[in-house]
């Protein structure tokens, strides 16, 4: 529970002239409706001091109570994307008093609330979370021997020269112009090279280098001449085929030659 106000001077000279008289502070109490506890302290206060007001504090004085401390954090905690700079705003036109947003900042840390840069993830919509989760609970129980029998599937991109990512370089002041800190770039982005691939348990599969766009067509060309064969002489005759969400996967003349061929396709949510 939080601290209530303190008592005042007057209430404290009556709760210190009553304790002389001999009443006992559950009396007092409830004769001046307080806690028992702040009459112990007032009394003990004057024993002290021989004052009744309180005693000088050092620092600055706090701009927040309890209260609007614990509108701070519920404000931060509801919308995490809400700056300092945010919460000082509203703080300050609700309980009209001018609070910086380092004192916001201070508070929020001693809640164990910290800036910091958001982590990025693909956006995972709540119906593939869904999707997930059940796909996650019908596989728990797999064992090794049911994981073997299933051959992963993707397509990747390789470029010729550099990367699609962030690369870093270590550099000076005044060197960002420097050949040796430069990442040469060609006009078009240079050449690439589409590669399709599959690695069960066992090992890597065939890599496929695929020319131009692929079509669903291609796609059908590619698992008859080079995942087939690969599958009949090199995995088990119960084997399980896993494939990305690409569209052309999805493709119907895909699933009938699927089913033509009778392969199991693992439910890939």
């Amino acid at each position: 529970m939080g601290k209530g106000k303190s008592l005042s001077p007057p209430i404290r000279a009556q709760i210190v002239q009553l304790k002389e008289q001999g009443m006992s502070f559950r009396v007092i109490s409830k004769m001046i409706k307080c806690s028992t506890t702040a009459c112990h302290q007032a009394w003990k206060l004057h024993q002290e001091t021989q004052q009744f007001c309180d005693r000088l504090r050092s620092g600055r004085p706090r701009k927040t109570d309890v209260g609007i401390d614990k509108q701070i954090r519920r404000m931060s905690k509801k919308d995490r994307k809400k700056t300092a700079v945010d919460i000082a705003r509203e703080i300050s036109h609700s309980y009209n008093i001018n609070i910086t947003p380092e004192t916001i900042c201070s508070h929020l840390r001693r809640f164990g609330l910290f800036g910091r840069v958001f982590k990025k993830k693909p956006l995972v919509s709540l119906q593939n979370r869904r999707r997930q989760l059940a796909f996650a609970r019908r596989h728990h129980h797999w064992t090794l021997y049911q994981w073997r029998a299933v051959v992963f599937s993707d397509e990747k991109k390789f470029n010729q020269i550099g990367s699609d990512g962030i690369i870093y370089v270590q550099r000076k002041i005044g060197e960002a112009f420097a050949p040796q800190c430069l990442r040469p770039t060609v006009k078009g982005g240079g050449r690439l090279v589409m590669a399709s691939a599959c690695f069960p348990a066992i090992g890597t599969g065939p890599i496929h280098c695929i020319q131009g766009i692929t079509t669903v067509k291609d796609h059908e060309k590619i698992m008859e001449e080079v995942l087939m064969p690969y599958a009949e002489d090199e995995l088990p005759q119960n084997g399980i085929y896993q494939q990305g969400n690409d569209p052309k996967n999805h493709a119907r003349i895909i699933q009938e030659w699927l089913m033509t061929n009778q392969i199991r396709v693992l439910d890939w949510p």
